[in-house]
């Protein structure tokens, strides 16, 4: 049948499939291949001679009949050059005939045997480094886990708790005059492994007045997370602290996630508070006195308004119809061109007399005496007005839908809902979300509920109540169904 194959000398394998009219054997492939390519090409291309020298290796016949036609596979094994082992797959598909049968074959494919050694190789390679690692690697990673985690809990082991509030800070914070103000705990951790002690953590986005009167006697220095958490953190720190500088992380980063290159860097281009940057929202890019330059324009007529709106609170004999009295106000002209006239109310009419230089009075109307309380201004009134506050249709219909149901809405700045949940779930829940407008509660609106909605943007809360709010931030408007 041929030579044995010399497999450490292969480079290529000639595959190439054959049909046979009839019914034959393997012999009678490899015989006719050897019979119909003898005296073909010359003697250093004949197979025998090939064979024979070692060229090429056992000619593989694979083989299988069905319904009077055979049918395979020829794979000759092959050390020639390519040039050599490509005219020599030419000269197999010159065989026509096996005995007295016609006989065809074409070639399917040649092979490089060089090129599925590398991937064996490269598998095998792969293969022993997964054992290496099973067997050796596991002690030397055990170790440096060990040792890592023990220098983590060196550190942790370091931060210690102040006041009954438990605040994390650094063991140098009592002692330094100079302190870094950061968001959590684990801020606290990661500055220490660089070494810097003098730390202490807000923990949260409120700020506890225990935790002011540690740093008020401190320089110090806000080292804050590159997120919109941070930013509402600075909002209140410029309103209730007395913080010089301000560090932030890059953005989109966390102090607790920093590189000490990183630490060190952001500390270095700390800047005095007034000129710190807002990183998101509708801040971005402004520094904190433009802020709080915008936010003084804007309160000062915010602050009028609400002094007008509470100046006169109702009393008991006010009727509801006069309660639902709307806030607009007539123009000033009108106003003046009757000023001591006071208008019916049902069905009785009550004058107000001008008494120069003292205070005006109103006779009353059941027998007791009312009083009417001049306005800024020229404008006086002689009868309580109870303002209130109109919402768009959207937010009108879910606060009646909400009422007595006990459950709570959240809103973006579309209107669209965002959230629904029971009273009891809203806690959880709305940490979920990633960004809020306006929130209604069929419940009371507590401190926990007020700091959870505005580090989500919240700027409107309506509920049910209003439970005691010690810390509200400048940006939330808290409303009650009764103002409504």
């Amino acid at each position: 049948m041929g030579a044995k194959t010399d497999t450490a000398t292969t480079k290529y394998e000639i595959h190439a499939n054959f049909k046979v009219i009839g019914i034959v054997e393997k012999p009678d492939i490899i015989g006719a291949l050897y019979g119909q390519t003898d005296g073909l090409l010359s003697e250093e291309l004949d197979i025998r001679e090939l064979q024979k020298t070692g060229k090429i290796g056992r000619i593989d016949v694979k083989i299988s009949s069905k319904e009077g036609i055979t049918t395979g596979e020829i794979i000759i094994p092959s050390s020639l050059s390519r040039t050599e082992t490509a005219i020599l797959a030419a000269t197999l598909e010159t065989v026509d005939r096996v005995g007295p049968c016609n006989c065809e074959i074409k070639l399917n494919e040649i092979t490089d045997v060089r090129i599925k050694k590398r991937k064996a190789i490269v598998n095998r390679a792969a293969e022993i480094i997964r054992q290496w690692d099973e067997k050796v690697s596991p002690f030397s990673a055990s170790i440096q886990r060990e040792v890592e985690e023990s220098s983590k809990k060196v550190k942790e082991s370091t931060v210690i708790r102040l006041t009954d509030e438990k605040f994390n800070a650094g063991p140098g914070f009592e002692k330094s005059s100079k302190v870094i103000l950061v968001e959590g705990r684990a801020d606290v951790i990661n500055l220490l492994k660089v070494g810097i002690d003098n730390t202490i953590a807000v923990n949260g986005t409120s700020i506890p007045k225990k935790l002011l009167e540690l740093i008020k006697n401190k320089t110090v220095t806000a080292f804050l997370d590159g997120d919109r958490g941070a930013d509402l953190i600075l909002k209140e720190l410029i309103q209730v602290a007395n913080v010089s500088y301000v560090a932030r992380a890059p953005v989109g980063k966390e102090v607790e996630d920093l590189t000490e290159a990183e630490i060190h860097e952001a500390l270095k281009n700390a800047v005095p508070i007034e000129k710190a940057i807002f990183l998101t929202g509708s801040d971005k890019g402004i520094t904190v006195a433009e802020f709080k330059e915008r936010t003084k324009r804007k309160g000062e007529p915010k602050k009028r308004k609400k002094r007008d709106e509470h100046e006169l609170r109702p009393s008991k004999t006010i009727r509801r119809d006069e309660q639902e009295i709307h806030h607009r106000h007539t123009p000033q002209k009108e106003q003046i061109s009757h000023p001591q006239r006071s208008y019916p109310q049902n069905g009785r009419q009550q004058r107000s007399y001008p008494q120069s230089g003292r205070q005006q009075r109103s006779y009353p109307q059941s027998g007791r005496q009312q009083r009417s309380y001049p306005q800024s201004g020229r404008q006086q009134h002689t009868r309580r007005v109870i303002r209130r506050i109109r919402l768009p249709e959207q937010l009108e219909k879910a606060v009646n839908d909400v009422k007595q149901q006990f459950e709570a809405v959240v809103f973006d700045e579309n209107y669209n809902v965002v959230l629904k949940s029971s009273v009891k779930e809203i806690f959880n829940k709305l940490q979920n979300i990633e960004k809020a407008q306006t929130m209604i509660v069929d419940g009371v609106v507590t401190q926990r509920l007020l700091e959870i909605a505005h580090t989500k943007g919240i700027s409107l809360i309506i509920g049910a109540r209003i439970a005691d709010i010690s810390k509200k931030p400048l940006t939330v408007r808290i409303i009650n169904y009764k103002q409504l």
